[in-house]
């Protein structure tokens, strides 16, 4: 990605490709995170101006059983590729859950139907690169 966001989604349809949306990267977020099983932090669907030309999507992360409204918000689409994070109440959109989309991904996720071989990197370790003298 690289560019302004509304660049990025024109490159995307004029290529043929279908993964430049706000929506489908928050898509790929969810699934990543779910992998992780998570015992003490829910992760809930978010949205600002939903059905308009200006809607972006996230993932607010919260305490088990914390309001949506309590949570941090992971966005990694309107700052080109590099995930952005605050405050639900801190943000300068209004964002609001949407459980119907959060269950509707997860559920297309578990029917093996969802953007078939479509891999997501998620980094688990780091370790220290022997070259750079660490």
């Amino acid at each position: 990605m690289f560019g302004t966001p509304i660049f990025n989604i024109s490159s995307s349809i004029t290529a043929g490709g279908n993964a430049g949306y706000c929506y489908q990267w928050t898509e790929d977020l969810l699934l990543a995170l779910d992998t992780l099983k998570l015992k003490t932090l829910e992760l809930h669907w978010g949205e600002a101006y939903a059905g308009t030309y200006s809607e972006n999507n996230c993932i607010v992360v919260t305490a088990k059983g914390q309001p949506f409204d309590r949570g941090m918000i992971l966005e990694c689409w309107r700052h080109f590729g590099h995930l952005r994070w605050n405050l639900v109440p801190s943000d300068q959109d209004p964002y609001y859950e949407n459980t119907k989309w959060a269950e509707k991904v997860r559920a297309r996720a578990a029917s093996k139907t969802y953007r078939a071989n479509h891999g997501v990197a998620f980094q688990t370790r780091v370790s220290p690169d022997a070259k750079a003298g660490h």
